[in-house]
């Protein structure tokens, strides 16, 4: 049974939060870190914008700097996401492409599914009845209600998954850092999303977030066929994330890449 090293829950600012993904996958490149799945909380709260997104486009920057959050750009695609510090969980996946097409995933959008098949299996041991589906990328549904997005980036035989497990929802917030579309008014984004999205807690009258951390952790080992070994980060991969904070995630030219 291949391990992978499991990082418990970390809560940090938003440009630590993608610099530390970042710095995993360049080191296992490396061969340098070991395939690796961790789970992480955002303090402040974050808006994130895709890899090929335009910064103005998309992020009411006034607004986040006021309310003291972080914007920061991915290196993963996808849209732009606000990660709540109150309202969200986040994991990300590291890992050999290979491993996933011995699974069984040879295509780009079967290997995003094992990958999330791993959220599915955790929610049903912790009670809950998801379900798979694609918007955009693929995302995880509860009762036709989308709860996680994911995106992903691949470089040189390895790829990094990461996605977001909403706990709670306040869309009137969202769509004060998110902008909407030119066409669509504020009020009728926070309608859509009230209507579209949910909060897993909603379907939980005793949360646990612990347990809920545990029943994640467990269905990623049943889907993946692996054994999570409990670690913790490199010396290696923190100096390289503190360098690409100060470099890249908290840098003005990376984040307005493409104005």
């Amino acid at each position: 049974m291949n391990s992978f090293r499991y990082i418990p829950l970390t809560v940090r600012n938003g440009f630590w939060n993608m610099a530390l993904d970042e710095a995993i996958l360049r080191m296992m490149i490396k061969k340098k870190s070991p395939n690796t799945l961790r789970f992480y909380k955002w303090r402040p709260s974050t808006a994130s914008i895709g890899r090929n997104q335009s910064l103005s486009a998309e992020i009411d920057i006034k607004f986040a700097n006021q309310k003291g959050f972080n914007v920061v750009r991915r290196i993963t695609g996808g849209g732009a996401v606000f990660h709540d510090e109150d309202r969200e969980l986040t994991y990300s996946i590291i890992c050999p492409i290979k491993f996933l097409e011995h699974l069984g995933g040879r295509k780009v959008l079967d290997q995003f599914e094992i990958i999330t098949q791993g959220i599915i299996a955790g929610l049903m041991i912790f009670g809950l009845t998801p379900e798979k589906d694609v918007i955009h990328c693929p995302a995880i549904m509860i009762e036709g209600k989308k709860f996680s997005g994911n995106a992903q980036v691949r470089k040189k035989g390895y790829i990094l998954q990461h996605g977001t497990i909403l706990l709670d929802l306040d869309p009137d917030l969202m769509y004060s850092v998110l902008k909407a579309p030119e066409t669509v008014s504020k009020t009728r984004m926070v309608k859509s999303v009230r209507a579209k999205c949910i909060g897993i807690k909603e379907q939980l009258p005793n949360y646990n977030e612990k347990k809920l951390i545990e029943s994640l952790r467990r269905g990623f080992e049943k889907t993946l066929g692996i054994k999570l070994i409990e670690g913790s980060f490199s010396d290696e991969e923190l100096i390289l994330a503190e360098q690409l904070v100060k470099e890249k995630y908290s840098n003005l030219k990376w984040l307005k890449k493409y104005e």
